[in-house]
């Protein structure tokens, strides 16, 4: 279903929003045009010189003072790091919005914890800041956002049956990146069901940009990189990825999008509803998740 009232917005001035991943790309993008409807941005990012630049940038163009951008360091490739992340909000006692938006393709390699690379900073270490920011998100009843991607279609449940320790390099990379945007998915929906349950105001979606010009494909191998150059011609810019994003940020009734999944389209442009894979939609693998989730962060995630 096309989402045909894309610009019906709230009044976005002095919410609170944290982006991950907000120096480039899609988030780069985000950050830009929330913070030109009036929302303070805190840009959860690893590297500082780069996140003042685009601050920079951003405040070059906004022209409003009263708008507060700021950088709080956050490095998803250390759980302990996440875990800390909380602590740099100082007084700030309320998050509007969360998104959970960085990511890496197909990266190798282990998290400092030996976790999976690409599971643990797509999926696992969002699990956990969501988790750390629970409190501050449930006071303004907070919308969570995570950015996913059609790629989740790759993924299969024998995916899941596999260690998530070590490089798993018994599935590719793309099964890997398949397997951490799924989880993503998985999360969402458990996540809105415990709000639903708890009858808490906090909502949870996640969405597809679209096929985005980004560098995110440097780590393709050769064989992915021929099919992205044969699509790149029907491929969006980020301004256009962002989109999404931004609509589920700022749409007037964020309850309608609670525990679903959204997709920009690559050849018919546009926000559209979609229901996923019936592998996301699984309740038992979604509790499944869940709980691996928490046995691998080494702590539960209770809601309210």
């Amino acid at each position: 279903m096309k989402i045909k009232n894309e610009g019906q917005n709230v009044n976005m001035t002095g919410k609170n929003i944290i982006i991950t991943g907000a120096t480039a790309g899609i988030g780069k993008e985000t950050a830009r045009s929330l913070a030109k409807m009036g929302c303070n941005i805190i840009f959860a990012t690893r590297n500082r010189e780069k996140t003042l630049d685009t601050i920079a940038e951003i405040r070059d163009e906004i022209k409003d003072d009263t708008v507060r951008l700021e950088h709080k360091h956050l490095d998803l490739i250390d759980l302990d790091n996440v875990r800390n992340f909380p602590s740099q909000l100082g007084d700030l006692d309320t998050v509007d919005v969360l998104i959970n938006n960085a990511g890496v393709a197909h990266d190798t390699g282990i998290t400092k914890q030996g976790i999976e690379k690409i599971f643990g900073i797509n999926y696992l270490s969002h699990f956990l800041l969501t988790k750390e920011l629970m409190p501050v998100l449930i006071k303004s009843n907070a919308r969570i956002i995570n950015v996913t991607s059609m790629g989740h279609m790759s993924a299969k449940q024998k995916h899941f049956d596999l260690p998530f320790k070590g490089e798993c390099s018994q599935i590719s990379a793309q099964q890997r990146y398949g397997r951490s945007k799924a989880a993503q998915i998985l999360f969402t929906k458990a996540l809105q069901r415990r709000f639903n349950e708890k009858q808490i105001g906090c909502t949870c979606s996640s969405l597809h940009p679209g096929g985005v010009r980004t560098n995110i494909f440097e780590t393709y191998s050769l064989a992915s990189m021929a099919v992205i150059i044969l699509l790149w011609p029907f491929m969006i810019n980020t301004p256009e990825g962002a989109r999404t994003s931004v609509y589920l940020a700022s749409r007037e009734q964020p309850q309608e999008t609670g525990g679903k999944y959204f997709y920009y389209g690559l050849f018919r442009k546009g926000i559209y509803e979609k229901p996923g894979t019936a592998l996301v939609n699984d309740e038992d693998l979604q509790e499944q998740i869940w709980k691996k989730s928490e046995e691998l962060i080494g702590e539960e995630f209770h809601i309210g």
